[in-house]
């Protein structure tokens, strides 16, 4: 019996999602969460969300290769790998939705993209602390999925 392998392009969607995501998630709670909403956070906040939009493209694109190419083999935990995985992709999807709503909510496109300003404070943004409670949530998420995966 042959051993199952991933496509080739499953497993570069896979680590370019993954090098974006873990990029996002570190510096947008340690940096960009810090950074008063001066002129001069608007370039982090372009960089942020330009590899979220991007981030959220390659999670779609994984879902559609998954689509497309075979499934390995049940493992012991399998079922439990599987939710974690779902619930991860989920969550990364959610994070682009609060963000992007976030971003036109605020006017933080507007300033980012275009001549707007940036409001006072985030925070008074339903959306905002949407987006931090799922930050969380899918960091929790990636450490069992790299947990799973050791």
């Amino acid at each position: 019996m042959r051993q199952f392998r991933y496509a080739t392009s499953q497993i570069l969607v896979h680590w370019f999602s993954a090098l974006a995501i873990v990029f996002l998630l570190i510096t947008g709670t340690f940096i960009l969460a810090e950074l008063p909403n001066t002129p001069e956070k608007v370039g982090n906040l372009r960089i942020h969300m330009l590899i979220g939009g991007f981030a959220g493209l390659l999670v779609l694109w994984r879902f559609w290769l998954r689509g497309r190419h075979p499934v390995p083999p049940p493992v012991i935990g399998h079922k439990l790998a599987r939710i974690v995985r779902m619930a991860m992709n989920l969550g990364i999807l959610l994070l682009v939705i609060s963000g992007t709503v976030l971003a036109f909510q605020s006017g933080a496109f507007e300033a980012v993209f275009g001549s707007g300003s940036l409001p006072a404070d985030f925070m008074e943004f339903l959306p905002r602390k949407v987006h931090g409670i799922l930050t969380k949530v899918v960091m929790g998420l990636v450490a069992l999925h790299v947990a799973g995966a050791l």
